[in-house]
């Protein structure tokens, strides 16, 4: 049996389909990275990576969720990670669209700067952002997990000259209008692709990944083999060979 891994989801995600955890194991769904938003959801997070083994949990500050952080939020961030070493950092980054870009960076910063201390792979949100976003990554050497990935050709050329960089890839490739971003798939090597279901459930992997061989014109379960255990190497912290 095809083995998948859905490299992004959400507690409420999850939470919705745990009844059914044996079923979508059943169909090859056997691992789950679950991010958290904001503070309110990390007790969650660490609870469900506790009760279930093939979940493994994200804590972080979503760009979103800035407005209501408390003073000591680094503080207990890093107590939990430290407490707790399979727990990634996520979802975290800078979204142009929302307010306070100055304010976003510092706290993607503080963020990223426990994911260099302690070692552990950081889940990246990027909208609109990427001028500071790659002027950020071009000296990080830790490991990267960027969520939907829809950037630019351009942008995605000068990503891949780093050798931590994960683009994974969500439910947008089945729109058959978005040629730019199937361009960028076409373009992405196999070794550096995730998928994800983010908030949808995560049976849509399958369609994702059987999408992504046709754009990349190879077979399915060469393409699905490739991506399973390039989200190993996610969760093991490893980079890219």
């Amino acid at each position: 049996m095809q083995l998948y891994i859905d490299a992004h989801c959400h507690l409420k995600n999850i939470c919705n389909y745990s009844d059914d955890l044996e079923k979508l194991i059943s169909q090859g769904i056997c691992g789950f990275i679950c991010n958290a938003e904001n503070p309110d959801n990390w007790d969650n997070i660490l609870t469900l990576t506790q009760q279930y083994n093939n979940v493994y949990g994200c804590v972080g500050v979503h760009p979103w969720c800035i407005g209501s952080l408390q003073d000591d939020w680094v503080r207990d961030m890093q107590k939990l990670l430290n407490k707790n070493s399979r727990l990634m950092i996520g979802e975290v980054g800078l979204d142009k669209n929302y307010p306070d870009l100055e304010l976003q960076e510092s706290i993607f910063m503080a963020q990223l700067e426990l994911a260099i201390e302690l070692n552990r792979p950081i889940h990246i949100h990027c909208v609109g952002a990427w001028d500071k976003m790659l002027r950020i990554l071009k000296t990080y050497k830790g490991c990267v997990e960027l969520h939907a990935f829809s950037a630019s050709d351009e942008i995605l050329k000068q990503l891949l000259k780093k050798d931590n960089v994960f683009f994974s890839y969500s439910a947008a490739v089945l729109d058959s209008g978005r040629q730019k971003l199937l361009e960028v798939v076409k373009n992405t090597p196999a070794d550096r692709i995730l998928v994800e279901s983010d908030t949808k459930s995560p049976l849509i992997i399958i369609d994702i990944v059987k999408r992504i061989a046709d754009i990349k014109s190879v077979a399915v379960d060469k393409i699905a083999d490739t991506i399973y255990k390039n989200s190993l190497r996610l969760i093991e912290n490893g980079q890219i060979s």
